[in-house]
Parts: C-alpha cells; structure tokens; sequence
C-alpha cells in the first residue's frame, strides 16, 4: 500500500522536462496522509494541467462525497477490472508527483519507518487515477487515487506492497488517453528498478500527521 508520502520540493523539475510542460510550484509538504488534498498532472484538451484533488478516489457515482471503504489506493492487478476504478483506469489517470512514500516494518508489537526515494534526488511520478464527483448542488469534488503493486527487492525488505511509479520515458504515454490499458498495464505491473531507488529509516514521528517538517524526512540510524 502506499499510505503516506512527502513533497520536499516546491517544482516537479524531472516531470516537467518530460512533459515539456511549467506547473506552479507548491508548499513543500513532508507527511500527506488520505484525505488530504494533493497535486494531481493529467491532461486537458491536448495540453498538461496540474489541479489540487483529494487523496482518496469517490466515483462519478457515489451518492456522496465519501466511500465507506478505503480508495487511496487502487491495486495494479484488479484495476482494469473492478467498477470502482475500471472507467477512471480507461479515461482519467494521472502523475501524482512525489519525493519519497513511507512504509513501515513490523518489530514484533512495533512498526517502523522508512523513507524511500530515488537514489538520483529526483522527485517521482506515482501512477494515479482521478474522478469528478457531482453534488446534487452543483459543487464538484476532484479527486484521486494512488495504484499499488508488488514491491521490489528494496521495499520488499519492509513491506510486500509499493505504489506504483510511472518510468520517465512513460510519463506521456501513461497520461494518453488513446493507449491500449493492455499496455498502460505493462508500464506499472513490473515494480520500479530497486537499484534506482535507495531508503533509510525516519523518525516515529511520521506516525501522527500532526507532524509535518523537514526531520520527518531525515535518515536516524544505518
């Protein structure tokens, strides 16, 4: 699962050179949790936009603007198949940009932090899914969901679950409209190369989403 991540960067300058795309820059955040309101990249009328959605997926068809069950997270292996994400998977997917995700080891009656990022310093691009909810008022409700999958040997090491992350010379093609899911599937289905990526482990603090600052983010020990 992936169910906390930090923005410690205030531009996305990989995605941006790959997009050939400029996007606004954004208050460096170091512990988002669900629920809380996210930047999402997809594209509009043949050009890229970044918008501020909720983290955790409500279907065009929801009767309200919350699910009694959890969609932050969509897996990779059911998510061309289940109702509740099948059509935004076809029709609406998007780059959730981030530095690093959280996940946490178990230690007996413990679990414990660890920050994973890419080894090059470079933000990434999580592969995400998003909807526009429609109240019976008017209002409109964005929001999105974060694809998860079998982790690689690095994140395995902690947790058999990792987010989904989109490899740059995809980031177009996950966000065409016109590509086979087939396809789209093979982009994400195969976890990101561990040797891209490095983590270290961070303070319990990360636990509360209370906290929010940069020592979240810092490596306490070997």
């Amino acid at each position: 699962m992936c169910g906390r991540f930090a923005l410690t960067q205030p531009r996305f300058t990989r995605i941006e050179h790959e997009l050939r795309a400029s996007f606004d820059a954004v208050k460096p955040r170091y512990n988002i949790a669900p629920s809380q309101d996210i930047p999402v990249i997809h594209g509009q009328d043949g050009h890229y936009v970044m918008e501020s959605m909720r983290w955790g997926l409500v279907p065009s068809w929801s009767k309200e603007p919350k699910t009694s069950y959890s969609t932050f997270n969509a897996k990779v292996e059911t998510v061309n198949e289940k109702p509740l994400f099948k059509s935004a998977f076809h029709h609406r997917r998007c780059l959730i940009p981030a530095s690093g995700f959280y996940e946490w080891k178990k230690d007996g009656n413990r679990k414990l932090p660890y920050y994973f990022t890419l080894a090059s310093g470079e933000e990434m691009a999580l592969a995400g899914l998003w909807e526009v909810w429609h109240g019976p008022d008017g209002t409109l409700l964005h929001s999105a969901t974060i694809l998860v999958g079998q982790a690689n040997p690095l994140v395995n090491g902690v947790h058999d679950r990792m987010a989904c992350i989109v490899p740059s010379e995809a980031f177009e093609d996950w966000l065409n409209p016109k590509e086979k899911p087939e396809y789209l599937l093979s982009l994400v289905q195969n976890p990101y190369d561990a040797g891209l990526m490095t983590c270290w482990p961070v303070t319990p603090a990360v636990n509360s989403v209370k906290n929010d600052n940069p020592h979240l983010v810092e490596p306490i020990g070997p």
